[in-house]
């Protein structure tokens, strides 16, 4: 921990004072003690490690946890970032209704907000206890990831397991989502927004870099989205990659979809382009868009004639299965359907339109690919057609 309080229940933050203030109160034997359990905790100050307070080793503090120099740094430097803006911020509060100790405490008016820093896996059950914890007596949880964590692939690529997916942030509405990532060596805040999942776990986003030094806190929450040009451009070249990787060694879910696909007399090369679709809310989905949005297309569009209708209700029913449960992304407040973002996709390109009471149209047949390069072209047309819709849209 980075304080500990005196006797009379003054707070010591190491990190503020010098080698030679430290060294001072280990020789005058001052008695230190932890704000959560009030047991005495001694000085740790060497050469190797930032200066710190510890626990006993008998000691079984609820609120103690080992701690890695790279996240004390972070942890003090966003302290000192968020105390310099001049807001109410509180380092390692402990709060006894909750037996939780977050990283940084801070209150906007009547707003209480704890923030996290995370640099380390934890379990997935602890997470979900922090956040309920919070959320129990009104505390607004932020998580703000090391960058140690950050996975990228490319410019606008990145691996985010399903560990990392724990911790995107989804404000409102409105709002993309985003991760949140610190590096304390080089003093920069990540923003990763407006996640496109390609596959399970890999995304395009929206990457921002500032200089901590430079933003204020506020501007945690300006986030902006992809330009519809800049998503469809970039999933071009992803549906591409889609269409002539290497299918040698697959297993799992993929083979059960490639064996599904087969039953169907159907193959990669001669699925309909509008089939792997950028929906920005697939991370709702336990399946990767290719696989749900072909069962859509395959099993429940296609068989239908031209002027026939379809229920949203009974598409959803479908897929069932395949959706996550809102917990499984505790950060995120406004949880749109994926299958319906899917589906007004579909209305854009006319395949579909919509009609009262949730029920669609079908008003074009949706017809296989006989050649891959003809697929190839396809894909490029459709990503034209939307964009294309986009601008006429912002001329309108």
């Amino acid at each position: 921990m980075l304080q500990a309080k005196l006797n009379n229940g003054k707070m010591v933050t190491l990190m503020n004072l010098t080698r030679k203030e430290i060294e001072h109160l280990k020789q005058k034997e001052v008695k230190f003690y932890c704000p959560a359990c009030h047991d005495a905790v001694l000085i740790k100050a060497g050469n190797q490690k930032l200066p710190h307070f510890a626990h006993y080793a008998t000691n079984q503090c609820p609120a103690s946890g080992g701690e890695g120099i790279y996240h004390e740094q972070g942890k003090f430097l966003l302290y000192r970032w968020l105390e310099k803006q001049g807001l109410k911020v509180t380092l390692e509060m402990y709060i006894p209704e909750i037996r939780q100790r977050p990283d940084i405490m801070l209150k906007i008016n009547e707003k209480q907000i704890a923030i996290e820093y995370q640099c380390a896996r934890i379990s997935v059950e602890e997470i979900l206890s922090r956040n309920k914890g919070y959320r129990s007596i009104g505390i607004t949880p932020i998580w703000i990831l090391g960058a140690n964590l950050l996975d990228r692939k490319g410019k606008n690529t990145f691996t985010i397991n399903s560990f990392t997916q724990k911790f995107i942030h989804r404000f409102s509405h409105q709002m993309p989502s985003v991760l949140y990532y610190f590096c304390p060596q080089s003093l920069q805040f990540i923003f990763l927004q407006d996640l496109f999942f390609t596959t399970k776990t890999q995304a395009i986003g929206k990457l921002n870099v500032f200089d901590i030094r430079k933003i204020h806190f506020k501007q945690l929450f300006a986030l902006s989205h992809f330009m519809k040009k800049e998503i469809y451009s970039l999933w071009e070249r992803q549906k591409q990659h889609f269409r002539l990787k290497p299918r040698n060694s697959i297993y799992g879910k993929e083979l059960a979809w490639h064996q599904w696909l087969y039953l169907k007399r159907v193959n990669v090369e001669s699925l309909p382009s509008i089939i792997y679709l950028p929906v920005s809310t697939q991370y709702r989905m336990k399946s990767p868009p290719w696989d749900w949005q072909s069962r859509i297309c395959i099993n429940l569009l296609q068989p239908l004639e031209i002027g026939s209708t379809i229920s949203f209700h009974s598409i959803q029913y479908q897929l069932r299965k395949q959706m996550r449960f809102p917990s499984f992304h505790p950060l995120i407040q406004y949880h749109d359907d994926p299958i319906k973002e899917y589906l007004e996709i579909l209305e854009k390109l006319n395949i579909l339109s919509i009609l009262p009471n949730y029920t669609y149209k079908m008003n074009q047949a949706i017809s296989l690919y006989s050649h891959i390069e003809d697929a190839i072209n396809g894909d490029k047309v459709l990503m034209k057609q939307l964009i294309m819709k986009e601008e006429n849209k912002i001329r309108a």
